[in-house]
């Protein structure tokens, strides 16, 4: 019983002593560990600051003592935060005020997101950093001079900003760092010198700054590491420092479009790893030093729109790796090198544009890599050589404007790949090989002003690409050959001052794509007929022929002046006047009454016209003009409106007309002149627009101006992506820089229609609109068609906006939908960005003529995929001959996201946010269940899903035949 009454007493004891220690658990322990750490309350206080739609840092909450577990934040074994990394989140708001609880910081990657604001001194305590990537936001002010304090940083990435001010005088106290990108900002002053001091560094970039000026430091060559050179497309004055010879590691110097003045160092030739040597658009000089042959490994020579002089070094045969030279548009004399026979690699050579003689070497033809020639604009003499040939690759050949004699080598044949031959303004002679006529591929001939002569081969007709022909000049004779008419795809014909005779081939009917024709200066005879039936037709020249028989009662042929049709004299029309030299009529005294009538009307007309100009002038000088500068530049209206004239025209859109304008300092501005029957009310809602909106992807509006007559809006000049994809460089750009292109685009119509409240609907996403900054950085442009989107839930703000009225450049990208439901909403967007993929995955304008049997380009590419073809048919021929299995792999993928934003039921495609999100993840793939966690694939059939999930291309897993 004791015992008993002792263990008893004892528990009581126990229990006693047990619930002391909970209690106490419960009174210091508990809250301990549901109190946040002084790490996360900072980042909890950076995270309220900051402004954002996504859920992405639904993580960040205080039910956890530290923040080492949250998305995007690491840790070490001691809790302490070494690593945040946010990239490509959309966080907007400025960077955190105070950086003193994170001493132990390692890492910090915020790049590509929309931050704002000024980088805060404070930085530079965090003296562990060894990374910083701020870049691809809107950060602006200058470059703090404490982030010189991080010794043991390695990795500073500022670029895509909008970054003021100097370089950082002590930037060469960060003597660890390895990485140094500052392009594409705003900077200016000199390079410091004390970048001497950085000799681990391996890439320097500080491109895209137009301001940064003076010459290039010297002490650059103690950075004996460096890898890349990059300070393109700045004021960057001087000559090249010979110095640059001792960074014996460097492969790519890019230092085009600046002010770089002098010669190129011999001590050039001492880069024995350089690869890529870009040094065009520059005011150098002198002669190509030989020592460049010493250059074993270089790829690429770019040196074009220099003031290079002298002989073309023989010693650059020997660099066997050269893919690519370009030496167009400079003084240098002597003869094309026979030492090129030896560059088995290359595969475009350019050399327009200069003073080179002797003749073409034969030696060329072992160059069978080559696919583009270009050296048209010289004083080359001799015949083209017969084994050219052996160029079997050759998709352009340019000798025009030299001194070439002899025949057109049938040999050329033999370059199935050919696609454009201009031999223009040389003295061949002789007839055109008629197996010229085999190039299937040819979509350009042009031979004008020469010496030919012969029948014009009717083999001409196999050449069923053919869109642009020219003969003009020569001495043809005979007929126009019937088979002509087999050229479907024809556009432009010039046959002038040749000696052809006898009729137009009736079949000419046919040519429905034909709109420029220019017969004149020949003995052709019989009617006009033939051509009465061409819609598209708008310059028609046959003058100084033998027509006879009524002009074609057509619009056409009403409106063309007497100049295209003189010296047919018997020409008429229906009602009996005569066209042959004056369009009399029959009775003999009606000559003088038309002339007299036709005097009148000119001194009419001339009196109007002074008229208009004096009210023109007095209106630019009397009516008030308000004007507002965002951004500082130093330009007067007058600077404007007095070079608003059709030559500087970019482009009529769809709400204004554009126009590249260069103001005082060179500077070159776009301003856009809205159309005058727009209202006051919509040129200033696009303005407050504009304003709203900030995003990096996004075109800038430095100002605007307005008076009663006119309205203007001022941005910086960028070629457009159109331009790149159609124009004279066509082809030339790389895949990466495509794609670029695109996730850019994308990222400013996620913003548009997810990020902004209300949302904002583009409404003309075209080619034309997109623009690539320095870098290739690309920016969305013309908000003339924007409009806000109905707010949810707002039954007064829900009418569906009606159809606008589009500029004939946007019809193609133009959502079929609207045809029919007249409403404009955000898969209108969408469907016009599929466009822009296909448009830029193909090459091919959506509205391309040389597409079959005038299909649009979204239907082309569904016949050819629901017909099995093999889907890399459909790509652009640069992006065709990739090589690399991963590449191939991104464009395929990238195409199946286009066929899903053109499908042809709206409800159907992804919105810009998965579309972006599916771009994104081609190239940084994820695992399938955080790809349907993100609801990227939610417009997907089960089917789809799984077969995305099984890692196969995006490509396989859709029916063709019903997108």
């Amino acid at each position: 019983m004791s015992l008993s009454l002792s263990t008893l007493s004892l528990s009581h004891k126990i229990f006693s002593l047990t619930l002391l220690l909970l209690s106490i658990n419960f009174i210091f322990f508990f809250p301990c560990c549901n109190s946040l750490d002084e790490q996360g309350q900072a980042l909890i206080t950076w995270k309220e600051s900051l402004n954002m739609n996504s859920d992405a840092l639904a993580s960040w909450n205080l039910s956890n003592q530290t923040p080492c577990n949250w998305f995007g934040v690491h840790c070490n074994l001691q809790g302490e935060v070494v690593e945040i990394n946010l990239k490509s989140l959309n966080l907007q708001g400025s960077l955190p005020s105070t950086f003193q609880p994170l001493m132990s910081l390692k890492v910090l990657i915020l790049s590509s997101n929309n931050i704002t604001g000024t980088i805060p001194k404070e930085i530079g305590d965090c003296q562990e950093l060894i990374v910083i990537d701020l870049s691809e936001n809107s950060l602006f002010g200058e470059i703090p001079e404490e982030i010189c304090r991080l010794s043991k940083l390695q990795s500073l990435a500022l670029h895509a900003n909008s970054l003021e001010g100097n370089i950082p005088f002590k930037i060469g106290n960060l003597s660890s760092l390895v990485n140094l990108t500052l392009y594409d900002n705003k900077l200016s002053g000199e390079i410091p010198k004390s970048i001497g001091f950085l000799s681990k560094l391996q890439i320097l970039r500080a491109g895209g700054n137009t301001n940064l000026q003076g010459e290039i430091p010297r002490e650059i060559g103690n950075c004996t590491n460096l890898v890349t050179l990059g300070l393109a497309e700045t004021g960057i004055s001087g000559s090249l420092p010979s110095s640059i010879g001792m960074l014996k590691r460097i492969q790519t110097i890019a230092i085009y479009t600046t002010q770089m003045s002098g010669s190129i160092p011999e001590e050039i030739g001492n880069c024995s790893e350089l690869q890529h040597l870009y040094l065009y658009q520059n005011s150098i000089s002198g002669s190509i030093p030989h020592q460049i042959g010493e250059l074993s490994r270089i790829q690429s020579l770019l040196l074009w729109k220099n003031n290079l002089t002298g002989r073309i070094p023989e010693e650059l045969g020997k660099c066997k790796e050269l893919s690519e030279i370009d030496l167009s548009e400079n003084l240098l004399t002597g003869s094309i090198p026979i030492s090129f026979g030896k560059l088995s690699n290359i595969q475009v050579l350019q050399l327009s544009n200069n003073q080179l003689s002797g003749i073409i070497p034969p030696e060329i033809s072992n160059c069978t890599s080559l696919t583009e020639l270009e050296l048209d604009n010289n004083a080359i003499s001799g015949e083209i050589p017969s084994v050219i040939g052996k160029l079997r690759s050759l998709t352009l050949f340019y000798a025009w404007k030299n001194k070439l004699t002899g025949k057109v080598p049938s040999s050329l044949s033999e370059c199935q790949d050919l696609q454009e031959l201009d031999l223009s303004y040389n003295k061949l002679t002789g007839s055109i090989p008629k197996q010229l006529f085999q190039l299937r591929n040819l979509t350009q001939l042009m031979l004008l002003s020469n010496d030919l002569s012969g029948l014009i081969p009717p083999d001409i007709g196999n050449c069923t690409s053919l869109n642009r022909l020219r003969l003009n000049q020569n001495r043809f004779v005979g007929t126009i050959p019937s088979e002509i008419a087999n050229l479907k795809n024809l556009c432009f014909l010039d046959m002038n001052n040749n000696h052809l005779v006898g009729e137009i081939p009736s079949q000419f009917s046919g040519l429905s794509k034909l709109g420029v024709i220019d017969l004149s200066h020949n003995k052709l005879s019989g009617n006009l007929d033939a051509l009465s039936k061409l819609q598209n037709l708008v310059s028609l020249n046959v003058s100084f022929n033998e027509f006879s028989g009524e002009l074609p009662n057509t619009t056409l042929f009403w409106k063309l002046p007497l100049s295209d049709l003189t010296g047919n004299k018997g020409l008429h029309i229906p009602d009996g006047i005569v066209t042959s030299a004056n369009r009399t009529r029959t009775k003999g005294h009606a000559r003088i009454s038309m002339n007299v009538v036709f005097f009148i009307l000119l001194c009419i007309s001339v009196v109007l016209t002074l008229l208009i100009i004096y009210v023109m002038v007095r209106v630019l000088i009397m009516n008030d003009w308000v004007m507002t500068l965002y951004y500082h530049y130093e330009f007067s209206i007058n600077n404007i409106v007095k070079k608003l004239k059709e030559s500087n025209i970019i482009e009529d859109g769809s709400s204004g007309v554009l126009y590249k304008v260069t103001i005082p300092k060179g500077h070159i501005l776009a301003v856009k002149r809205v159309w005058s029957s727009a209202d006051s009310g919509a040129f200033n809602s696009e303005i407050q627009m504009l304003r709203s909106i900030k995003h990096k992807n996004i075109i800038k509006l430095l100002g605007w101006g307005s008076n009663k007559k006119m309205m203007l809006q001022f941005y910086e000049y960028f070629p457009s992506l159109s331009s790149l994809l159609h124009g004279s460089k066509k082809g030339k750009l790389e895949w990466d820089t495509r794609y670029e292109a695109i996730l850019g685009l994308a990222q400013a119509l996620s913003y548009l229609h997810h990020d902004c409240v209300p949302s904002i609907l583009h409404g003309d996403v075209k080619t034309t609109n997109v623009l690539l900054g320095p870098g290739w950085h690309p920016y969305l442009a013309d908000f003339g068609m924007a409009r806000f989107a109905s707010e949810k839930g707002n039954k007064t703000n829900s009418k569906p906006f009606q159809r606008p009225s589009y500029s004939n450049s946007s019809y193609g990208y133009i959502d079929p939908e609207l045809d029919s439901k007249q409403k404009i909403n955000e898969k209108t967007d969408v469907y016009s960005f599929g466009v822009v993929l296909l448009e830029v995955l193909t090459g091919r304008h959506p509205l391309d003529p040389t597409l079959p049997e005038g299909t649009h380009l979204v239907q082309w590419v569904n016949n050819h995929l629901a017909s099995n073809g093999d889907p890399s048919k459909v790509l652009d021929s640069k992006l065709r001959k990739t090589t690399e299995p991963t590449t191939m792999h991104e464009i395929l993928q990238t195409l199946a996201v286009s066929l899903l934003c053109v499908n042809t039921r709206a409800y159907e495609r992804p919105t810009m946010k998965d579309a972006l999100a599916m771009l994104n993840q081609i190239r940084y793939f994820v695992e399938p269940s955080r790809m349907e966690d993100s609801d990227v694939l939610k417009e997907f059939s089960i089917d789809q899903r799984e077969c995305v999930a099984s890692h196969v291309p995006y490509i396989s897993c859709f029916n063709f035949s019903i997108c």
